[in-house]
C-alpha cells in the first residue's frame, strides 16, 4: 500500500476579535517546566483546546473518521544527537497518549537515534495495530516529510506483512499554533521580568534573557 499525502489548504488566520480571551491570571498560571508530566493541564490552549472546534477548523466534523482500537499512532521527529532532545518527544508522547485516550502511540525518530521509524512499527503491531498511521512532528513540509519519513515508512511496512499506513500532514500552518508561540513569549517575557523560573526547555542554558 502506498503511502496517502495529505494536501495542504491555505491558511487564513483567526482574526484577533474572535480569539479565545486569556485573562491575566491564567496567563500567570502557565509553567512551562511541567509541561513533560503527563496529561497535566498547566493553561497551554494547545494541550487544553476547544473540544468542538468552531467551523472552518481543520479538525471540524472529523467525528466519522476516528483513529481506532485497532489504529496505532507514530509520532516521528527528526532525531537529535543531543539526548534531552530526544527525551523530550517520549514526553510529548506521553502528553499525546494520555490527551486523547489513543490505545497504541509510539515515538519514532528519522534518524540519528532510536527508536527508529521500523522500530516503532513493530511495537505498534506486537500491541495489535492493524494500521498505523504516521504523524510527523515537523513544522514544514520539506523534503524530510516528502521523500524520508515515506521510504522508511514504506520499508517498515514490508517488513511487516505490508501494514498499510497512512502518512499526515506535519504541524504546519495551524491556528493552535499561534497560540502556542504567544504562550512562549509570554512565559519568556514573565522569566526576564523575573516572574517565574526558565521553562524545561530553556533552564541550564540561559538562551532566555534580555540580551542588549
Amino acid at each position: 500500500m502506498h503511502p496517502v499525502s495529505v494536501s495542504l489548504h491555505p491558511f487564513t488566520a483567526t482574526p484577533a476579535s474572535v480569539l479565545i480571551p486569556r485573562n491575566a491570571a491564567v496567563r500567570n498560571s502557565i509553567n512551562f517546566a511541567e509541561l513533560g508530566r503527563a496529561g497535566r493541564s498547566n493553561g497551554n490552549l494547545a494541550m487544553n483546546s476547544i473540544q468542538n472546534p468552531a467551523r472552518g477548523s481543520e479538525t471540524f466534523g472529523t467525528e466519522d473518521f476516528t483513529v481506532g482500537d485497532k489504529d496505532a499512532v507514530v509520532i516521528v521527529d527528526h532525531g537529535s544527537r543531543r539526548q534531552e532532545s530526544n527525551l523530550m518527544l517520549n514526553d510529548f508522547v506521553d502528553m499525546f497518549r494520555a490527551r486523547t485516550g489513543y490505545k497504541i502511540v509510539e515515538p519514532a525518530h528519522m534518524e540519528l537515534a532510536e527508536p527508529t521509524i521500523k522500530d516503532a512499527f513493530g511495537k505498534c503491531v506486537q500491541q495489535g495495530a492493524s494500521r498505523v498511521i504516521v504523524s510527523p512532528y515537523f513544522l514544514s513540509p520539506g523534503r524530510h516529510w516528502k521523500q524520508d519519513i515515506p521510504a522508511l515508512a514504506a520499508e517498515a511496512s514490508k517488513e511487516l506483512s505490508n501494514i498499510p499506513y497512512i502518512i499526515t500532514a506535519p504541524l504546519g500552518l495551524h491556528e493552535l499554533m499561534v497560540d502556542i508561540m504567544n504562550d512562549r513569549i509570554m512565559y519568556c517575557l514573565q522569566h526576564v521580568a523575573g516572574d517565574v523560573d526558565e521553562c524545561k526547555v530553556c533552564a541550564g542554558t540561559g538562551k532566555c534573557r534580555l540580551y542588549s
